[in-house]
């Protein structure tokens, strides 16, 4: 895609945050504690594997950048309010 790269600033850091990069296991709201999903946060043409990968920019990206395993955060979907919990952060 890009004939010459060259990295200029790495985000984020090794302090358990999620950042651009991050791997983040999730669950929703209601749902059994077993019941989680793993993400791939940036973007698509870095995803690693099959990972679903979500935006920084989406709605859900924007709450999750800079938190950490243990938080809840809250967002705007299409069809309401959804409360998620970061079960686990990894680079």
């Amino acid at each position: 895609m890009l004939k010459e790269v060259e990295i200029v600033d790495e985000t984020g850091s090794d302090d358990g945050s999620i950042s651009l990069g991050s791997t983040v296991t999730l669950r929703y709201e209601g749902d059994d504690e077993e019941d989680t999903q793993q993400f791939f946060v940036g973007s698509i043409e870095e995803r690693q594997g099959d990972l679903p990968v979500i935006s920084p920019s989406s709605p859900l990206g924007q709450v999750l950048v800079g938190r950490t395993a243990g938080d809840a955060v809250e967002y705007q979907a299409p069809g309401g309010m959804l409360t998620v919990h970061i079960t686990a952060v990894d680079r």
